[in-house]
């Protein structure tokens, strides 16, 4: 079972060469995946290439180097050896321990005049480099946001006053 949603429908990425230049596209930029950690590029490669290498890397997590059909998948996706030897000795420790996806997929708008492809970054888990998402800002301690709680705070309290005697008036009532 792969970590990353997988769409019913077919992929919507095609080249002039037919499948096996689909599938010449995708081994390159898996090589580029695995040598760089981050790559950009349109959103329907770079998708499509990211189902590709999490079933990599969750083979090669699950059976290691020793199983002959998981080599045989990491020779064929990888076309340089060098990587093969990346993905049991960097990514496969990396990952033992992991929940979750293995690669982030960041999209991003594209950019007007131009043409309206949609561009993404894809990137391994843990790479060396900084992060494409600003860290997010703790604005709890600001002065309006002080007052805003204790406002909110006096609120919800009178309201709850409001409710308990109105509550004690019908019992009266009833009584």
């Amino acid at each position: 079972m792969l970590r990353i949603p997988i769409p019913p429908e077919a992929r919507k990425f095609k080249l002039p060469g037919g499948s096996p230049a689909r599938i010449d596209k995708i081994k390159k930029i898996m090589g580029l995946l695995f040598r760089h950690e981050r790559i950009e590029g349109y959103a329907h490669h770079v998708a499509e290439t990211r189902q590709y290498a999490e079933r990599l890397i969750q083979q090669a997590v699950k059976h290691g180097d020793r199983h002959s059909q998981t080599m045989q998948n990491a020779d064929y996706w990888l076309n340089e050896k060098d990587l093969v030897h990346k993905l049991f000795k960097v990514f496969v420790p990396r990952y033992e321990k992991s929940q979750g996806p293995y690669t982030q997929l960041h999209m991003f708008t594209p950019e007007l005049p131009g043409p309206e492809r949609k561009v993404c970054v894809l990137e391994m888990k843990g790479h060396p480099y900084p992060s494409l998402l600003p860290a997010q800002r703790n604005f709890s301690k600001s002065l309006s946001n002080v007052l805003l709680e204790v406002a909110r705070k006096e609120y919800y309290k009178k309201k709850a006053q409001t409710i308990l005697e109105q509550t004690k008036t019908t019992t009266k009532e009833t009584a």
